[in-house]
């Protein structure tokens, strides 16, 4: 009884520890997007002291914290106590949740007092999600590395791998309010699919007939690559002939489990337009998004849909994000053969889609394939209910639509996004090729990012050295940010280029390869595609890629600028203990030394680095206000003031 009373008081002082590390990282981004998004750039009363002010004016209440260090992007870091100001100047301490609903009364003082209490407990319910997903997953890589390592970075981490990196975000979004909210998943279901749990598994498999599959891809032999030859021999051998006028189609086992609960479906599966085949294949792993995955031996990556709410968003694949997806493919994969000439690098890559298949459902389609007559009447697709069309997730149905049985065009159009796959085959080295987002990170309880010990790890001698930090970023700049600049300049081409978007090669601890990924948040020029004589031959003229010179350039600057070397730079400068400022002065050497060296030639790239260079501002997405509001499609932006005009070196206090 002796041992299992201290095995029990283990486990529960980890999992304590664990919502203790969950419940701080929370609370530090809802106060960091709060102080973001009310424009309160520099909470500190006094540069050389550590305390903050946070001021809620609506309701009329300060609340005072430390500071432990100042971020120049607002990703400060604080010690754990709080306390409200009262009457009087007392402070009074405050709990986690005491904070929470204080910044929750701010946000949401605008509503009436019901859509007040509807909109915080909605936020609260997923605020709380998050921190439960982030307890679990703390405390399933605590008890995965074992306590006695937990303090030994480096023997801890010395066999990082890209896979390793893609299942250990464990924080996510730093200005996020609730970053690992995941609703659709229980939580035994979180062991067998999330990535931070070490999830792995074989996909689901649907051979659809070809009258009711839409496919695009960039190039024939794409497709043929783009599932398992394993998969297609199985298929064979049970089907023969039947399947050759079939597409196999892969679907994650979470949502295959979904979809063949729907009456509609098992009708479609009578009439032989769908035919299940079952998990077949190798086993596959869940990337940082949850819902792509990636074969280790093979690189074949594929960007399912799942109908589950992630974060603020349930992630189906509609067949916007499909075209937008596959427009952009067929530019970059056009400019493939000069690629390097375009950016003048060799370092940097796209990790592009190479195409995407859709199911395509319609109402009142008659039953050409149905095996006998009985099954025409309850499983012809303009039986397809409202409830069958979409499920789980938080969606709700109208009574109208409920009373009148049948799906909308708009419903079968849900259906059919949570058929779309789009595939991205990654060709890398998985030894040394690793998710930047999950590099910034430290590890449960400790203080120094993943990218210090990798880095570390891989400097020759290992004897515990590693590169100048600030010689280390310069050179990451000029295999990232420099071909990013040229590129939009050039041809007109943005990224969503943020730090989950990115991958990094390294070579003796040095930056060696930037791989940019996930084409959806590509935006092209459209004056410059019209020039180039894109538009009406490579992609169509009302191709959601395409947009004003205006957009492509506000997301680089937020994406790459704000979001991406804003974590970077504030890792790199907490793990010095140095003012952030430092390493955004090597921002802007970089950005002089490229316009003297191709500014001169190019208008379009002089403009870009002298509005870095000037600007007082740079755009930042308003996660905080954006969640409130359910605006998850169509995201806020604000300014925040720009690091890289501001020179003024200040105290990292």
């Amino acid at each position: 009884m002796l041992t299992q009373s201290t095995e029990v008081s283990t486990i529960a002082g980890e999992l304590s520890k664990s919502k203790s590390w969950a419940e701080q990282a929370t609370l530090r981004a809802l106060v960091n997007s709060y102080l973001r998004e009310m424009q309160q750039f520099d909470p500190r009363m006094n540069t050389k002291a550590p305390e903050i002010r946070v001021t809620l004016p609506q309701v009329g209440l300060q609340i005072m914290g430390t500071l432990h260090h100042f971020s120049a992007t607002g990703q400060h870091v604080y010690g754990s106590a709080w306390y409200e100001v009262e009457e009087g100047g007392m402070h009074r301490p405050l709990e986690m949740d005491g904070v929470i609903q204080r910044l929750l009364d701010e946000m949401s003082y605008h509503a009436t007092p019901e859509q007040r209490e509807a909109e915080q407990q909605k936020m609260k319910q997923r605020i709380r999600n998050s921190i439960h997903k982030m307890t679990l997953f703390m405390d399933h890589h605590i008890k995965t590395i074992g306590e006695s390592k937990l303090h030994s970075f480096s023997g801890t981490e010395a066999h990082l791998t890209y896979v390793r990196s893609e299942q250990s975000l464990l924080i996510g979004h730093p200005f996020h309010p609730f970053p690992k909210s995941t609703e659709g998943f229980a939580d035994d279901e979180l062991l067998l699919y999330s990535p931070e749990m070490g999830a792995a598994f074989p996909l689901y498999y649907f051979a659809v007939h070809e009258d009711n599959v839409q496919e695009e891809w960039i190039g024939e032999e794409y497709r043929r690559d783009a599932i398992d030859p394993s998969v297609r021999l199985h298929a064979r051998r049970q089907w023969g002939e039947e399947l050759a006028r079939y597409r196999i189609l892969p679907m994650h086992p979470w949502q295959a489990e979904q979809v063949l609960r729907q009456s509609c479906i098992q009708g479609l599966i009578r009439q032989r337009v769908l035919i299940p085949l079952g998990a077949l294949g190798p086993v596959i792993y869940p990337t940082s998004s949850i819902r792509t995955v990636w074969d280790l031996k093979t690189g074949n990556g594929y960007k399912l849909p799942l109908h589950v709410r992630i974060t603020n968003l349930v992630r189906d694949n509609t067949q916007e994000q499909a075209r937008r997806t596959l427009d952009a493919a067929k530019v970059i994969h056009e400019l493939s053969a000069s690629w390097s000439s375009h950016i003048q690098s060799e370092s940097f890559k796209v990790l592009t889609e190479t195409g995407y298949s859709r199911v395509c459902f319609q109402a009142n389609e008659e039953a050409k394939r149905t095996e006998s007559p009985e099954f025409t009447k309850d499983a012809g697709l303009s039986q397809v209910t409202t409830s069958d069309a979409k499920y789980d997730a938080g969606h709700e149905y109208s009574p109208a639509a409920t009373e009148r049985g049948t799906a909308t065009a708009q419903e079968l159009e849900q259906l059919s996004d949570q058929f779309t796959v789009l595939y991205r085959p990654m060709d890398l080295n998985p030894e040394s090729t690793y998710v930047l987002a999950s590099l910034l990170e430290p590890l449960p309880g400790e203080q120094e990012p993943r990218l210090i010990g990798v880095i570390r790890d891989n400097y020759p001698g290992k004897n515990g050295n590693r590169p100048d930090l600030l010689a280390w970023l310069e050179r990451y700049l000029h295999i990232s940010m420099v071909p990013m600049l040229r590129l939009l300049a050039v041809k007109g081409i943005a990224f969503e280029a943020h730090v989950q978007n990115s991958l990094l090669s390294l070579q003796d601890g040095w930056p060696d390869c930037y791989y940019v990924r996930d084409l959806e948040g590509v935006s092209i020029v459209r004056e410059q595609a019209e020039a180039v004589g894109w538009v009406g031959s490579l992609i169509a003229e009302d191709s959601p890629v395409l947009y004003g010179a205006e957009e492509p350039w506000m997301r680089t600057r937020y994406y790459f600028f704000v979001n991406h070397l804003g974590a970077l730079i504030h890792a790199l400068a907490v793990h010095e203990q140095h003012s952030e400022q430092e390493h955004w002065r090597v921002v802007r050497k970089v950005l002089e030394q490229l316009r003297k060296q191709d500014a001169g030639s190019c208008p379009r790239l002089a403009a870009y680095i002298q509005d870095l260079l000037t600007a007082p501002t740079l755009p930042a997405k308003a996660n905080f206000t954006s969640c409130f509001q359910s605006r998850g499609d169509t995201p806020s932006f604000i300014l925040i003031p720009n690091p890289i005009h501001f020179r003024e070196v200040t105290s990292c206090l």
